[in-house]
């Protein structure tokens, strides 16, 4: 009977440790599931701020195109409003595609803070190629129409 009772206190013992490395097993898991977790959320709060970053930079320089523009054809306006220049159909209507190019370029960057990190890239690339477009063509306007 001491035998069956030395034996069920080692069984007991066996099982009590194996219930203990268990559990500690499935905490260091849970820790490292937490760890993982914690991990990623600030990856995705770094990618954000990048994104954010990325987004206040472009339109920035959308909104510089813009001003330029507007500035340049508010001087150039003021020109044809004192009768120092003339415009013809050819001008007026140059005029009024920039017009439209830069209201166009105004709704792109409303658009922005919809695009997340899946389609950021394309809309970035277009929204720059739009903008360096712009600009040449702005440029372009008032050298020929000094």
């Amino acid at each position: 009977m001491k035998a069956f009772t030395k034996q069920m206190n080692w069984i007991f013992i066996l099982i009590l440790s194996a219930t203990i490395l268990s559990c500690n097993s499935s905490n260091k898991q849970n820790n490292n599931k937490q760890e993982l977790a914690e991990d990623l959320q600030e990856v995705k709060q770094d990618v954000n701020a990048i994104l954010e970053k990325d987004k206040k930079e472009l339109k920035m320089e959308v909104d510089s195109a813009i001003t330029d523009f507007n500035e340049k054809l508010y001087d150039y306006e003021d020109e044809l409003r004192k009768g120092t220049k003339q415009v013809n159909t050819e001008t007026a209507e140059l005029i009024e595609e920039l017009k439209v190019k830069s209201d166009s370029l105004s709704t792109r960057v409303d658009e922005m803070k919809d695009q997340g990190e899946e389609t950021w890239d394309d809309f970035k690339e277009e929204l720059q190629y739009d903008t360096e477009n712009f600009k040449e063509s702005v440029a372009a306007f008032f050298k020929d129409n000094k």
